[in-house]
């Protein structure tokens, strides 16, 4: 497939730019994809409409719906009708249409919420939490599907923007406040830690991740006012609402970063995930220059020994780095997961094979003798519910040196 590069602005090396949108919520787990053997390609959908549930009484609950303009298609019938795009939305049970009139001034997303019956959000005996969402664009003839996970209301409380519609995504920008609904008058304590800055182990190495023996810090008690709202300011790396009586009860879990978390715009980060491809003297080169954007530029262009050819390796390689961001980001940020390292270095697999606790991810024919299976295994972790780790072995050695010298010697292609 040719895909569609997201660097349109904001300049960088040779030209580039990057830009990345968010993805995810911290109530609920959004999983997107337009084919099942490709569920971590962002490209391979059109639409990327977002969807929280959060549960308001054990009858019914609020749906908060987002759809960016700029993905859906305005028709008009005649030169002097405006232009309308045409939504239908399913919802479980639920579906209805979704109309919206383009004007000059409209904000980049459509945003709706209302207040559904759980009847009408899950089928008729039907025990999971899941809820499968579809939205379809009439006029562009495409459809998104994904499901959606509804947390338990007693134990996990939704986090709110200041406009209080809910966040998409369980991160936020250091110094964001963040609200959440709460028993007026009732006391919570709000604690955080950094998260280090840890580097995955190679695929054939055996170093163990240790981010689950982290433990936050209690920083300041929050009281919620008489309008049953309560807020805290976010600190960089981990941030929890503790019950104050019970303070192993974990009601939220946000994940503060300086920058928003699936962006890889500042020249720092450029350089620090390329480290999966750099030799560690050419790393530290980069890390210590006096003129590291230059640097980062002569280390692209020796791979790629052209100008052209080095900008294409450049989009392939901070894309991947933003599809992991999208879809791998918990207590880490997505590029320094396992499941990134494998994409940024190998890119989409031929193939995903998924359980209920672990990932297949299949690179060349399925078994062939060149195949290259990599298994993740979903691990409880006391702060990301979305954490795989590797099934590390010796046998990645060769496959990986093969991969990171097609990085090398610009031999890789889009994806």
């Amino acid at each position: 497939m040719i895909r569609r590069s997201p660097y349109n602005w904001i300049p960088m090396v040779f030209g580039c730019s990057i830009l990345m949108a968010s993805s995810g919520c911290i109530t609920t787990t959004q999983t997107l994809s337009a084919n099942t053997n490709r569920p971590y390609d962002y490209e391979s959908s059109l639409l990327h409409p977002r969807a929280v549930i959060v549960p308001f009484d054990q009858d019914s609950a609020d749906v908060y719906l987002e759809v960016k303009r700029s993905e859906c298609l305005y028709l008009r019938e005649s030169p002097q009708s405006p232009f309308v795009s045409a939504l239908v939305w399913q919802l479980g049970n639920a579906s209805f249409q979704w109309n919206d009139t383009l004007v000059s001034f409209a904000p980049e997303w459509d945003r709706r919420s209302m207040r559904l019956a759980w009847v009408d959000l899950f089928f008729e005996n039907e025990s999971t939490n899941q809820i499968k969402i579809e939205l379809q664009d009439i006029l562009r003839k495409t459809s998104a599907t994904w499901n959606v996970s509804v947390s338990d209301p007693q134990r996990n409380r939704a986090a709110f923007n200041t406009d209080r519609w809910p966040y998409s995504g369980q991160h936020a920008v250091v110094g964001d406040t963040v609200l959440f609904q709460a028993p007026a008058g009732s006391l919570w304590r709000h604690a955080s830690i950094p998260v280090p800055e840890s580097m995955p182990a190679p695929p054939f190495s055996f170093v163990k991740d240790r981010s689950d023996t982290l433990q936050p810090i209690l920083r300041s008690s929050v009281l919620a006012n008489e309008q049953g709202w309560a807020s805290y300011v976010v600190d960089e790396g981990i941030n929890v609402i503790l019950d104050a009586v019970d303070t192993r009860n974990i009601v939220q879990r946000t994940h503060g970063t300086k920058l928003p978390y699936d962006q890889v715009r500042d020249l720092r980060l450029m350089i620090q995930s390329s480290r999966y491809i750099t030799a560690r003297s050419e790393f530290e080169q980069m890390k210590g220059s006096a003129d590291p954007k230059a640097a980062l530029d002569a280390f692209w262009l020796n791979c790629a020994n052209e100008k052209d050819r080095g900008s294409q390796l450049i989009a392939t390689y901070y894309g991947r780095v933003e599809e992991a961001n999208r879809f791998f980001s918990g207590v880490l940020p997505g590029w320094r997961t396992d499941r990134g390292m494998v994409h940024i270095v190998f890119g989409i697999p031929q193939k995903i094979r998924k359980s209920r606790d672990s990932e297949w991810w299949i690179y060349g024919e399925e078994g062939s003798i060149n195949a290259v299976t990599f298994r993740f295994l979903r691990k409880d972790h006391p702060w990301d519910n979305n954490f795989y780790t590797l099934g590390r072995n010796i046998q990645y050695r060769m496959p990986w040196d093969r991969m990171v010298t097609n990085w090398r010697n610009g031999r890789i292609s889009p994806d």
